[in-house]
């Protein structure tokens, strides 16, 4: 079936070499670095031991493979031996991933059926680019290009392809994501210059075609600017800072304060990648959390709840002391500090996240949190919280301090 598979190919005129192998990953590296150099243009192996001797770009890694060259590690054999959690610190989670996925660790699924992309630009040249300079210029072109589309239909581009076609044949690939539509050319040009001059790309013989295909796009309008300089952030600008530290520092090192479906405080909140999407619940636990996770009409809003200025990243124990089981604290100790209360205000009840998988399984269940705000004689601040309903879930609650204002 490759025979013939190549064979219709060549009649087109392609020029087509293929392999194949236990894993997708490895099939790939051998059509790639093994294959042209075999008689008839194929390979067939069964053993995962074929995958050492290939180059590191063998495994879909992008300007990764360049960072590994630098270090001396030219083949695949050489970091399949390495400690992973040193690969993960040091070339990023995706190296070790795609490694994964060409040794059969990891399972990989090919889908033949790729999403239509409309928005593509092409730039081709009789004369091909032989200098780094005149590549960024050619990217720069191609762009204006691309990005006359996008505003045409009012569309901005949040991930972005370029393919470098080499005179010989091969292509070069680099990807990078926006962290807000984008549709400007000199801003997406600025992110593909600062990858190329980390890439280290092969120019070879020169690159007689450039090519930008967006990958994911959203909605934009058209963006009305401002009478007067009020002082605000510009969302534009913070976007784009965000997209330049994600091409110097890599998607996994720039994240941002994101929201999470809990009513836990300490739970209601988390860092997430800057360029990530928020998630999407399953069907089976969309319906579970719908009352958090998607806010109530406007005209039904309540007003957000008051927290301290300070909240711990752990709430830390406390021993307190109550006149009633289920009332305010009267004093408390704290960090070895004795603290008389003078005002308290409360409680404000919140129950455990009953739709999280498996906390009902822990060998501590989750407990319903009665929250006090209160003030010391000395005038400071606190915010506690008593752990486990009186009577209900436990005949003696434990006392935790969460903030200070």
């Amino acid at each position: 079936m490759l025979t013939e598979a190549l064979t219709a190919l060549r009649r087109q005129g392609h020029k087509a070499h293929g392999a194949i192998a236990p894993t997708i990953g490895l099939a790939w590296g051998l059509a790639r670095h093994t294959a042209p150099d075999a008689p008839d243009g194929q390979v067939v192996v069964k053993d995962i031991a074929a995958l050492n001797p290939l180059p590191v770009t063998a495994l879909r890694i992008g300007e990764t493979a360049a960072t590994l060259r630098r270090f001396g590690l030219k083949r695949v054999g050489d970091i399949a031996s390495l400690p992973r959690a040193s690969l993960v610190r040091r070339f990023g989670r995706a190296l070790v991933d795609r490694l994964d996925q060409a040794t059969g660790r990891a399972r990989e699924i090919l889908n033949p059926l790729q999403p239509v992309t409309p928005f593509r630009a092409r730039t081709r040249y009789v004369d091909a680019l032989l200098l780094l300079d005149g590549l960024k210029q050619g990217v720069k072109d191609t762009a204006e290009g691309l990005c006359e589309a996008l505003e045409a239909a009012g569309r901005g581009v949040t991930r972005l392809d370029l393919h470098l076609f080499r005179v010989d044949g091969k292509t070069h690939l680099l990807t990078l994501g926006t962290a807000a539509p984008a549709r400007e050319a000199g801003h997406l040009a600025r992110l593909f210059n600062e990858k190329l001059d980390r890439a280290e790309i092969d120019i070879g013989f020169g690159i007689e075609m450039i090519e930008l295909t967006a990958r994911a796009t959203q909605r934009l309008g058209e963006r009305q600017d401002g009478l007067v300089d009020d002082g605000r952030i510009d969302e534009t600008d913070l976007a784009r800072l965000t997209d330049r530290l994600v091409v110097r520092l890599g998607e996994d090192k720039v994240q941002r304060a994101a929201r999470r479906a809990s009513h836990q405080p300490d739970r209601a909140a988390l860092w997430r990648p800057a360029l990530a999407s928020p998630p999407v619940p399953s069907a089976s636990r969309r319906s579970a959390m719908l009352a958090v996770a998607e806010p109530a009409p406007q005209s039904t809003l309540l007003p957000p709840p008051q927290r301290p200025l300070l909240i711990l990243a752990r709430p830390e124990p406390a021993e307190a002391v109550a006149e009633i089981p289920d009332g305010p604290p009267r004093s408390f100790i704290w960090r070895r500090v004795r603290h008389q209360v003078d005002r308290a205000e409360g409680p404000e009840r919140l129950a455990p996240d009953w739709w999280r998988e498996g906390v009902w399984q822990t060998e501590r269940p989750a407990r319903t949190r009665d929250y006090f705000r209160v003030e010391t004689r000395e005038g400071r601040r606190f915010w506690l919280y008593r752990d486990g309903l009186y009577g209900l879930e436990t005949t003696r609650p434990q006392w935790f301090v969460h903030g200070a204002s």
